[in-house]
């Protein structure tokens, strides 16, 4: 007697209610962790190709805004026994503060219209 194979099934595609709540966590995730995104793309990316798509456009944004302040605190660093260096460190703590405006932002319009891509990212996650 021969045990049947086990038969797997494809995932659910989700519901458009569903795909929105998820593109809104997908930009809201990368508030509490920097691979917040990531998670919810690896989560959602067979069952929603707009999920997906967000969830990279998040990720790449979270990656800019680490590259971006690491960027300049190296900067200012360097740039400290010069006085252009303390305006640059001065300047340092608005980059976090954008991003979280922007990922906010970004929540409310995918949530809304589905979509949102963010200002000044780079594009490294496709």
């Amino acid at each position: 007697m021969t045990t049947p194979a086990p038969q797997i099934t494809p995932p659910q595609a989700l519901t458009s209610s569903e795909a929105r709540t998820w593109t809104m966590l997908a930009h809201l995730s990368g508030l509490l962790a920097f691979a917040g995104p990531l998670v919810v793309f690896l989560l959602q990316k067979d069952k929603s190709e707009v999920v997906a798509r967000e969830a990279k456009e998040s990720l790449n944004f979270q990656i800019s805004i680490a590259i971006y302040f690491t960027g300049l605190l190296l900067a200012g660093t360097v740039l400290t026994f010069v006085v252009v260096g303390v305006f640059i460190l001065m300047l340092a703590p608005l980059v976090p503060l954008a991003g979280a405006i922007l990922t906010i932002v970004a929540a409310v319009k995918a949530n809304s219209t589905g979509s949102y891509r963010y200002p000044l990212t780079i594009r490294l996650v496709r």
